[in-house]
């Protein structure tokens, strides 16, 4: 199902999510109501009361937890991609420093390489896998700058540095990667089960009007909260994923000095 929600787009994520909260929590609801109702007695209302509050309060707070888990992780994949399209620009730059004739036809292949994320990695990373020519591309940039002859001891050193962001530039592809085959956090199933046990206590309660309007408003809201948790759990998937924006503005700036 959490693929099901992923795949649709985010309004039609979030409808589903909410539906499914809602259908679950009403039939948990009234089949608890039916059980409780006729064993309750008036001494234990108070219990009941107290159980409702303990419960509600943990769900809120693993939720509130989750919640921002998945933010902090979503920004570490950001910074991560920005630091990826960084290595790129200072390789760029460091290979002008190198020979700017010479080094022409490996950043013409590095901006291909840039070029490739945006076409061909951010469409894969949506199916948790890389694309083929990045892969390709990177290899054959990786060939030739090793095969860089190199004449003075300033171009030994700038070689160095080219070496070292092209092995960043790997790393940071692999994170990206990782981040995409990233399974929903576990506790996602915990949330689920203290929603429903929440929903199970409601059923202490004779279904009124009131009530029904707020439970629905609870339902409706605790699905909204799953699917952002959801939603931000697989950041290359998705209206509210990742987008490789930082990427596009450095091939532009990229191709242009090429030219």
């Amino acid at each position: 199902m959490i693929e099901f929600v992923l795949s649709r787009s985010m309004w039609a994520g979030c409808a589903v999510m909410m539906g499914f909260t809602t259908v679950a929590g009403f039939v948990v609801y009234l089949v608890f109501y039916k059980l409780i109702s006729k064993y309750q007695r008036e001494d234990m209302k108070e219990p009941t009361n107290n159980l409702f509050r303990v419960v509600g309060l943990l769900v809120s707070l693993m939720l509130s937890l989750a919640f921002s888990d998945v933010i902090v992780e979503q920004r570490t994949i950001q910074k991560a991609v920005r630091r990826e399209a960084g290595a790129i620009s200072d390789i760029f730059e460091v290979l002008k420093m190198f020979d700017i004739e010479r080094t022409r036809e490996i950043r013409t292949i590095l901006v291909e390489y840039t070029q490739a994320v945006i076409d061909d990695d951010w469409p894969a990373l949506a199916n948790d896998k890389l694309g083929q020519r990045p892969g390709a591309l990177y290899e054959q940039f990786r060939d030739t700058v090793m095969n860089l002859e190199l004449a003075t001891p300033a171009q030994e050193k700038l070689w160095s540095l080219i070496v070292a962001d092209s092995d960043a530039l790997s790393d940071y592809r692999v994170t990206r990667l990782n981040a995409a085959l990233a399974a929903p956090p576990f506790y996602v199933n915990v949330i689920i089960f203290g929603f429903l046990i929440t929903m199970a206590t409601f059923g202490a309660y004779r279904p009124q009007t009131t009530l029904i309007m707020l439970v629905s408003l609870y339902t409706v809201f605790v699905g909204l909260v799953l699917y952002l948790i959801l939603a931000l759990s697989d950041p290359f998937q998705g209206d509210i994923g990742i987008a490789p924006t930082v990427f596009e503005h450095l091939v532009e700036t990229l191709q242009s000095e090429i030219r």
